[in-house]
């Protein structure tokens, strides 16, 4: 929410640096006092011990929490065949290819971006009324108000495979390159966003790596005024904003721990945007997710 109203301030960019470094800074420092209040008064509420207080405190303590079982297997294949007969409806002269395709927008609203064997389908929430109902279930709903303010979570499919998923649109493997592959962090704000897994995701078919509680630490709170400094025009000298670098990563391995967020299908794998993560590469099967941008 916090994001979405400083987007609006256009008026940052015609301030000096100098001025506007310590106001985002008194920003990010606001949005960190509010959110830790929000979840307090949540989890006195309804205790750690609940399943939505349980799934929050993880994802405030570590950056990242799984929902387990969030739907059952039966739903979750339900969802699955919803999706691939959205994928099934998609113009296959023109996406199977092997050049990148970043944002291709269809006639009834669709947005597609496609790398090889990975391909996103956005906006599958304003399609049929089975999606819409998806994105109004009413966990996500409250987990996304208590933990960002917003709660109308915009659905992407994802699909990675080596090749095995036989599809007109997907003939190619995925390759050694990945959709958002490289590490990074995307926010300078505690925003959300989940993964529904639709198969089981293991440590062979491209689990997304975060790393452990560290958007709690300083080096990566510097990337955080970057990024926000990088989203006005401010330049950054050659520092390290939303993508990591050499020295980012070395300092993670060393202070933080990387997990493989594997999990079974059904489960509700949420991310802190904060976070530094990145998605690995896929060495075998398929992975099918749809994911829940709040």
């Amino acid at each position: 929410m916090i994001s979405r109203v400083i987007n609006k301030m256009s008026f940052f960019k015609k301030l000096p640096k100098k001025i506007v470094k310590p106001i985002f800074k008194v920003l990010i420092l606001f949005d960190e006092i509010f959110w830790n209040f929000r979840i307090a008064i949540f989890l006195l509420f309804v205790g750690k011990a609940s399943k939505l207080g349980s799934t929050i405190y993880q994802l405030k303590e570590n950056g990242y929490a799984i929902f387990e079982n969030y739907y059952n297997d039966n739903y979750a294949n339900k969802i699955k065949k919803n999706c691939i007969k959205i994928l099934d409806n998609l113009p296959a002269k023109e996406l199977n290819t092997d050049n990148y395709i970043s944002n291709l927008v269809l006639p009834n609203g669709l947005r597609v971006e496609k790398l090889k064997g990975s391909i996103k389908i956005k906006g599958l929430h304003q399609t049929d009324s089975f999606f819409k109902e998806i994105s109004n279930n009413l966990k996500i709903k409250i987990i996304s108000a208590i933990y960002q303010l917003t709660w109308r979570p915009f659905l992407i499919y994802n699909l990675v495979h080596d090749g095995t998923f036989k599809h007109p649109v997907m003939g190619n493997s995925v390759g050694e390159k990945m959709i958002a592959g490289q590490a990074h962090v995307d926010m300078p704000f505690h925003e959300l966003r989940c993964a529904l897994a639709l198969d089981n995701i293991n440590e062979d078919n491209g689990p997304t790596i975060v790393f452990r509680k560290s958007m709690k630490k300083k080096k990566i709170k510097k990337n955080h005024l970057n990024i926000f400094l990088e989203q006005f025009g401010f330049d950054i000298n050659n520092e390290s904003g939303h993508n990591l670098n050499k020295d980012d990563l070395q300092y993670l391995e060393e202070n933080s721990q990387k997990v493989k967020i594997t999990c079974k299908k059904g489960d509700l794998i949420l991310l802190d945007l904060k976070s530094a993560h990145y998605q690995s590469i896929l060495k075998k099967g398929q992975r099918h997710i749809l994911w829940h941008y709040c």
